[in-house]
């Protein structure tokens, strides 16, 4: 790609735009918020079936006697589509664009939540998870990759960690609402809000940088005046678009661009990033939770034990968000990860002793652990092993790479994901409840060391310093 010349960020009479500084930033919050309301779909399609399956066993249910195998089932396929849409994700984003591929799986969120909200028998119910993970595959990349492409450098780890707060908040939705609604109504609320995050991006831009890299110079001119106001300066904004992907670009690509440094760099940590925030066993928390309180002996009621650990979620998230262009991504990695892992560590002692004591556990003087060490362990997760995969993935890959390297990683989350809640029920089986938990604490406590000893820091750097930094140094 050619530098930019003046004459592409002329006005229609030929007049030079005049270079003034950025005076507005609040359409760019605007347009992210619009783009996570998919996300805060996404979290509710994730833990749905928390609150969900326990109701369908309840009196006046269409179904009272679904067995443990199908509540895995309907837990767990959201993950299995989902490996679909994000291996799809890449290919689309890049062809259409990143705003108009949340328009076109709109359609399809939708359809799943009704499919489900009407299932007159769990095969229904199992092909509306299925198109609502496919779907919510789709959104996991196309929307870090839309928000990552308009944010300013200065506040992009906040905007990007966004991502985890809208998840947790549709966590917290799920869960709250899951109290009052029965599981066909929840999901129908799942269905009004996909139309209304549907309804506000469509007055929204598409991605400037993708439309420069498609050579729609005029389009991408109109989306920064509305992202950054009229008075931001076009030519530099567009310039520094162009520059960014001088870089990579190239034709097509080739066989020959996984030696590339600048591709397989940050493809593997984008996949390492994934899965250990998979393997940490936060599916079982957000799948299972109300089962989980249950099960391991708390004192306190298994609906408001949820309500409180998705509250917690949110507000960590909203707390990460404000310290990732502060403290830095790696250092809140490395902290997130070893709380999470002393918090899985504490749950499994407790799991031990109230399932092998040769007395009985007084709950009311210790039934308080399992809330505590969930509501630490979510805290820890929603700080940095939440959203920080969804902040380096995007922002380490060029933007040629950028949609198949957050598509890769996507689809490897999901894969791990669907192997971590299906399991679930097998694995207590095998281990007990406490050895899911130790075996948990192990692996957040291997995401430290790698965050420690692997993980780059990527706080305040530019595009293009992150990007050279994986580039082969030159003799």
């Amino acid at each position: 790609m050619q530098s930019l010349d003046n004459k592409n960020i002329a006005n229609a009479n030929g007049d030079e735009i005049p270079l003034l500084p950025i005076v507005n930033l609040k359409n760019i919050h605007f347009a992210t918020g619009s783009a996570l309301l998919y996300i805060i779909v996404l979290g509710m399609v994730n833990s749905y079936s928390a609150p969900a399956t326990v109701d369908m066993q309840l009196p006046g249910s269409r179904f009272r006697d679904i067995t443990p195998d199908e509540i895995t089932w309907i837990a767990s396929l959201p993950q299995v589509s989902g490996v679909v849409g994000n291996f799809l994700s890449g290919y689309v984003t890049h062809k259409l664009g990143r705003k108009a591929t949340l328009m076109f799986i709109s359609t399809s969120y939708t359809s799943g939540w009704l499919a489900i909200a009407y299932a007159t028998s769990v095969p229904i119910i199992y092909l509306g998870r299925l198109i609502s993970g496919f779907s919510a595959g789709i959104c996991a990349v196309a929307v870090p990759t839309y928000i990552v492409e308009i944010a300013p450098t200065e506040i992009r780890g906040f905007l990007t960690s966004g991502f985890q707060v809208a998840f947790s908040v549709g966590v917290f939705l799920v869960i709250g609402l899951g109290a009052v609604l029965r599981w066909s109504w929840l999901a129908i609320s799942g269905a009004v809000l996909t139309t209304s995050a549907v309804c506000l991006m469509v007055i929204m831009p598409e991605s400037p940088a993708w439309l420069v890299q498609e050579s729609r110079i005029g389009e991408a001119m109109k989306g920064i005046k509305f992202l950054k106001g009229k008075n931001s300066d076009l030519k530099k904004e567009l310039q520094d678009i162009s520059d960014n992907q001088i870089l990579s670009e190239t034709d097509k690509f080739s066989f020959r661009e996984f030696l590339n440094p600048t591709f397989y760099k940050p493809l593997g940590f984008a996949v390492l990033l994934m899965v250990f925030q998979q393997v940490s066993g936060v599916n079982i928390v957000l799948s299972y939770t109300v089962e989980v309180f249950g099960s391991i002996g708390s004192s306190v009621d298994p609906h408001i034990a949820s309500a409180v650990v998705a509250a917690v979620q949110v507000g960590g998230t909203i707390l990460s968000s404000f310290l990732m262009d502060k403290s830095g991504r790696k250092r809140l990695y490395i902290t997130s990860a070893t709380c999470m892992s002393v918090s899985y560590f504490v749950l499994g002692v407790y799991s031990y002793i109230v399932k092998h004591s040769e007395h009985p556990v007084n709950l009311h003087y210790y039934g308080w652990i399992p809330l505590v060490s969930l509501t630490v362990y979510t805290f820890a997760f929603s700080l940095g092993l939440g959203p920080i995969p969804f902040v380096m993935a995007p922002e380490m890959a060029p933007i040629r790479f950028r949609s198949m390297i957050v598509a890769i990683g996507s689809l490897m989350c999901s894969l791990s994901g669907f192997i971590v809640t299906k399991t679930f029920e097998d694995g207590r089986v095998l281990l007990g409840i406490y050895g899911l938990f130790w075996l948990y604490s192990g692996l957040c406590l291997l995401s430290a060391l790698f965050g420690c000893f692997i993980l780059p820091e990527t706080k305040g750097l530019s595009f293009r310093e992150i990007h050279r930094s994986f580039s082969v140094p030159e003799d």
